[in-house]
């Protein structure tokens, strides 16, 4: 868990505390099977006295290690998101309830920094844009070698209508 002291910025109507470090996946409650991060996540932002609330403002970043979706090779790259979200204090009238709230002068960031980093993360990743894959017939990397197996296959439910046309 990260959690941040805003007693000084709370003091003052515009006060803000900068911050910057590292974490690791363990505090954010990130596990290995959720995000595969390799070292530490970076934060980079600040948390600052906007009147009745406290706004962060961060880019959380990671080296993420991944799996290709064409060609099934693991490789790192890099992961980033923005975060921008209100704390309210406890108690305040006309809070929804899905929203942060803070106690006693004590900000914890872990989760929206967590969300922000995981729902950044796209579903599908290649290992370069111009991923050529598996062939379907023998299996090959494509980007290793190329292979002359025909991958033409034809849906059988419709092979009759193959004959319709002329080449």
């Amino acid at each position: 868990m990260i959690k941040i002291n805003v007693a000084e910025i709370r003091r003052h109507l515009t006060g803000n505390k900068l911050l910057q470090f590292d974490a690791k996946p363990e505090e954010l409650d990130i596990a290995e099977t959720e995000l595969p991060i390799a070292g530490t996540v970076r934060i980079d932002g600040e948390i600052s006295n906007v009147g009745d609330v406290l706004l962060l403002q961060a880019r959380v970043s990671a080296r993420v290690n991944r799996m290709c979706s064409r060609c099934l090779k693991e490789f790192t790259a890099d992961s980033a998101a923005e975060v921008v979200e209100k704390y309210y204090p406890s108690g305040s009238p006309g809070v929804e309830n899905d929203a942060y709230v803070y106690e006693a002068d004590i900000v914890d960031i872990t989760e929206p920094l967590r969300e922000s980093l995981l729902l950044a993360e796209p579903l599908r990743v290649l290992c370069k844009e111009d991923c050529l894959g598996i062939c379907p017939v023998c299996g090959a990397d494509r980007n290793v070698h190329p292979c002359s197996c025909d991958t033409g296959t034809i849906d059988p439910r419709l092979a009759a209508l193959k004959q319709f046309i002329k080449y």
